[in-house]
């Protein structure tokens, strides 16, 4: 099923076009939603529309209601299954019960898409894996995976983040990320797994959500892209750390190892950065490719050809944080080759930073 399809099938449920299209896009991506969100997707003012629209999800028992500590704000979940049958995915796990830090979770995700409800935002991975490969260059084989195994044995699973990716029209393409570890080493990783298809997009959009906890990250972030995805590795250091990668893995203990001499103990002292320790694990997985990618000036050279843009909105928050005095949430668009110093926002909900390749 299409989108509109969905869309159309919801809509028979007894929803406007504008309510289904916001209900297909919470079962495909979240499961999980505020009002808050319905009112920004739909662009109306928060009121009473907004509310009537949710007191008939809980009536006709199309959701199920949560309240936040301290009751400042609730959260609806949308399980429904002849709701989800409607869209084709009767036995989506979005519809498993969910705990309330997951829930925050996926309603920050929801967030980063309500701020352009009009882009084609993809969800399952076969969705994904379609409409990338009908619309860039890419090989299957280069689409964001994992495997596990070796030869025959070895088995591959596309897009195992389970986070939405938004086609604009034109052809942009926008990968939402939620920062869950204050290291950034999972964003990392994230980045070398996406690396061959930010370089297969004409153009791309980072958009990373923060949690409240993490207050400093968004300035982080746009060093960990600009180091991880814009700066290739030149040919003679891709040269001694291909052979840095191939000791590292004939030799698990270092220390236990008597055939091991000083080239190495300085290949591991120059190649220490959390930047090679992300590539070395995407090296274990896919091998020459992803040093090959270390290597592509591909993304660089086509930043470098643009002019850069930033924009600073604030948006209202999806819902109050339980405990004070909150976060900030600041939306800005960075260009990849001036990635410059981050606006500090206003105090709000969470940091939504997008960092793209042009206005």
């Amino acid at each position: 099923m299409t989108f509109g399809e969905r869309v159309q099938a919801v809509a028979k449920k007894g929803f406007t076009e504008r309510q289904a299209r916001f209900l297909t896009t919470v079962m495909l991506q979240t499961g999980v939603c505020v009002p808050r969100q319905y009112a920004r997707f739909c662009g109306i003012v928060y009121g009473a529309k907004t509310r009537k629209f949710f007191d008939k999800l809980v009536r006709l028992q199309y959701a199920s209601v949560y309240d936040c500590r301290h009751n400042r704000a609730r959260i609806y979940h949308v399980n429904q299954r002849a709701l989800y049958a409607a869209i084709g995915d009767a036995d989506s796990r979005l519809r498993k019960p969910v705990t309330l830090n997951h829930a925050i979770q996926r309603l920050m995700v929801l967030d980063a898409i309500v701020e352009d409800p009009d882009l084609v935002w993809l969800g399952t991975a076969d969705e994904k894996a379609a409409h990338l490969l009908a619309l860039t260059r890419i090989e299957e084989a280069d689409l964001p995976h994992v495997s596990v195994g070796e030869g025959e044995a070895r088995t591959v699973r596309y897009f195992p983040d389970r986070l939405p990716i938004g086609i604009h029209l034109a052809g942009r393409g926008v990968a939402v990320y939620v920062v869950t570890d204050q290291s950034l080493d999972d964003f990392r990783v994230f980045l070398e797994r996406h690396a061959a298809l930010v370089r297969a997009l004409s153009a791309w959009t980072l958009r990373i959500v923060v949690p409240p906890q993490f207050p400093d990250i968004a300035q982080r972030a746009k060093q960990v892209v600009w180091n991880q995805l814009l700066t290739p590795l030149r040919t003679e250091v891709l040269d001694e750390l291909r052979w840095y990668f191939e000791q590292l893995r004939s030799h698990p203990t270092p220390s236990r190892s008597d055939d091991l001499d000083e080239r190495f103990y300085e290949a591991r002292e120059a190649f220490s950065a959390p930047r090679f320790k992300a590539l070395y694990r995407a090296w274990k997985q896919d091998g020459e490719p992803s040093l090959a990618s270390a290597g592509s000036r591909a993304i660089s050279r086509r930043g470098q050809r643009r002019r850069g843009a930033y924009r600073d909105s604030r948006a209202r928050s999806p819902i109050r944080p339980s405990r004070p005095p909150g976060c900030r949430r600041v939306s800005e668009r960075l260009s990849s080759s001036q990635l410059g110093a981050l606006a500090p926002g206003r105090l709000g909900r969470s940091d939504v930073a997008s960092i793209c390749d042009s206005p």
